[in-house]
């Protein structure tokens, strides 16, 4: 309830009612992560997704709420799931190289060698 005084003796009072559920807000904001949109796998990936979730509009009330409860939804989780894989497997990787590079420092090789193996896999870390 919103109530404005224009006068010091008369209140104007606006009562407004909606039907619509109340938003639940999680722990935290998510930010999606855009850089995704640029890989073509991922791309399709989303696609196929959008498709199998668009079967879903007839089984809701109305647009909106097919939005907050089933694309948003799946969204979200398509994307946190697809970050989380790809932090995994750049982690292992960089894990990899790192082996890599503490075995080329112990291995019994020339200088120039060594120098260029170790700078091929920093590059390859980075």
């Amino acid at each position: 309830m919103r109530i404005a005084a224009f006068t010091d003796h008369l209140a104007v009072v606006l009562r407004m009612g909606l039907d619509v559920t109340p938003m639940r807000r999680g722990r935290s904001y998510w930010k999606m992560s855009t850089t995704l949109l640029r890989d073509k796998r991922f791309q399709g990936q989303l696609r196929q997704c959008w498709t199998d979730w668009n079967k879903q509009i007839k089984h809701n009330p109305t647009m909106v709420l097919w939005w907050e409860w089933v694309a948003k939804v799946h969204i979200k989780r398509l994307f946190i799931r697809e970050g989380t894989e790809r932090q995994r497997e750049e982690t292992e990787m960089e894990t990899f190289y790192y082996a890599c590079l503490y075995d080329a420092l112990k291995h019994p090789l020339q200088h120039e060698e060594r120098k260029a193996t170790i700078n091929r896999l920093q590059a390859k870390i980075v």
